[in-house]
Formats: structure tokens, C-alpha cells, sequence
């Protein structure tokens, strides 16, 4: 076994793993009360949204890296943020999730109508506007959907986090992986800068991009993120299932995968 074969190895076990938790929790959906229709279609769209960004991340080993890894954690952390803040008050806050999403669209659509009046956009863009309203109208009367052009939530992910008691996500998640999202210089200075080795330039940066791979953390924080938001979910529905979960799985699998990476190094070594 090579070494790009013993990560496709691991990479497809989480992934199916990941499949197999989704799909237990959303085929033939029948959990909860049938009348919470805003909070069970909410629940049920995220963990789905929270399961392709993890399977999008290990799926896909060349970025495993700095450079792509943290942009799609830090989007599964603000998920798991949003989850957690939603469960505090389910009805009503996936009410205002769905009318806040319905809200951007029709927004969105009336810009893309305003360019087709002034003659800046062609039939395809007339297409897009039909299927945006189509897209609203299934769900709410478009006179009734109200555009916020604020946050969701009203108020900042730091104090979604002090809301949901745990702070901590913020500090040292949700803001570190963020440097990488703004291309902050405390992510660009260390993933794409060095010094320069010319002594008379004045110890200025220069541009590179850092290669290193794999680092697995970063597959192992996908399982961790995705594992809280299905947590999250069960915890909300009551639901158990004797199905491993993903970190339970990832350390299993890294083991092995450990193991044929070093004896895959080691056979290349030899020849």
C-alpha cells in the first residue's frame, strides 16, 4: 500500500461514517413533534450542511493544510454556534433563521431585477430571478418576507457564545480559524510570508506558500465540530443510536492509518 492509497483508505472510512450518522437521523424523518415544522426543518438542514463541510474537508486530502483546512472549520464552528443558540428558544429562533434567509434572497433578487430594468443583465439573469422567487414564494408569500440587512440573531458571535455559555468557542475557535477566513495577517504572516535571506533588505517578508501536509488535526476538528452538531441534534430529539459517532471512528481509523503511512514510508525507503 502507497501512501496517497492509505489516506484514501482513511479519508473514505470517515466519510462513509459521516453518510451513515446523516442519513440515521434524516431518512424518513420522524422525529420530534410533526407540528414544529420551522424548528425540524432547521435542525435537520444544518446537520446536513454541518455533514457535506465535513465530508467536503475529508474527501479532499490536499487540503488538509493551513491554507484551505481552517476556512471550512471556521464555518462549521459558526454552524455549531448557531445550532446551539437556536436550541434555547427552537421555535422561535429557526422562525427567524428561515425568515432571515427568505429576507437575503428576495434582496438578492431584487438587485439582479433592478440590473434587468437598466438593461445590465441578460436572459440568464431572468432565469435566476424566476427561480429565486419560486424559490421564496414555496415556502412564504413574497409581500410577507422582511429584508434585514443586520444579523440574523441581532447581536455578535462573541455574545452568541457567552449566550450559550460557552465562551471559550469563540476565544479559541471561532477567532483563530477567522484570521484565516479575512486573510489576517496572523494567519498570512505565518502561512505565506518568510524572511528574507538577503541580510541588506532589512529583514522584510516575503511572499510563499508553506507546504505542509497532511496535518490530520484538522480532519480529527471536522469530526469534532460535526459530532457536537449531531450531539446537539440527539440531545434536542432524544435520540440514541449505537452507529460509532465520528471521533470515535476518527480514532480508530487514524491508528490504521498511522501505521500504513509509516510502513508505506518506510517500504519507499528501502527501494
Amino acid at each position: 500500500m502507497t501512501q496517497v492509497e492509505a489516506v484514501e483508505k482513511f479519508a473514505r472510512s470517515l466519510a462513509q461514517n459521516t453518510v451513515e450518522n446523516l442519513e440515521l437521523r434524516t431518512n424518513d424523518f420522524r422525529l420530534g413533534d410533526g407540528f414544529e415544522t420551522s424548528t425540524n426543518s432547521v435542525l435537520s438542514a444544518l446537520l446536513a450542511r454541518q455533514s457535506a463541510l465535513a465530508v467536503g474537508l475529508i474527501e479532499s486530502p490536499p487540503s488538509w493544510n493551513g491554507h484551505i483546512a481552517p476556512l471550512i472549520l471556521r464555518s462549521m464552528i459558526e454552524l455549531l454556534i448557531s445550532v446551539r443558540w437556536i436550541l434555547i428558544d427552537p421555535e422561535q429562533r429557526s422562525k427567524e433563521y428561515i425568515s432571515y434567509g427568505l429576507g437575503q434572497e428576495k434582496l438578492l433578487t431584487a438587485n439582479y431585477q433592478k440590473e434587468l430594468e437598466e438593461g445590465n443583465a441578460d436572459k440568464r439573469v431572468e432565469l435566476i430571478v424566476e427561480r429565486n422567487l419560486d424559490w421564496i414564494e414555496s415556502q412564504m408569500f413574497q409581500m410577507f418576507v422582511e429584508v434585514n440587512l443586520g444579523s440574523w440573531t441581532g447581536m455578535s458571535v462573541r455574545k452568541m457564545c457567552d449566550e450559550i455559555g460557552d465562551p471559550s468557542l469563540y476565544k479559541f475557535s471561532f477567532a483563530p480559524f477567522s484570521a484565516c477566513t479575512h486573510n489576517s495577517w496572523n494567519h498570512v504572516g505565518k502561512w505565506n510570508a518568510r524572511l528574507c535571506e538577503n541580510p541588506m533588505h532589512k529583514q522584510h517578508m516575503v511572499g510563499f506558500v508553506a507546504d505542509i501536509w497532511p496535518i490530520v488535526d484538522f480532519v480529527a476538528n471536522a469530526c469534532k465540530y460535526l459530532e457536537l452538531v449531531i450531539d446537539a441534534f440527539d440531545s434536542h430529539y432524544g435520540f440514541n443510536s449505537e452507529l460509532k459517532k465520528p471521533r470515535a471512528l476518527f480514532e480508530e481509523a487514524v491508528e490504521l492509518f498511522a501505521e500504513e503511512w509509516n510502513s508505506a514510508a518506510s517500504a519507499d525507503e528501502e527501494e
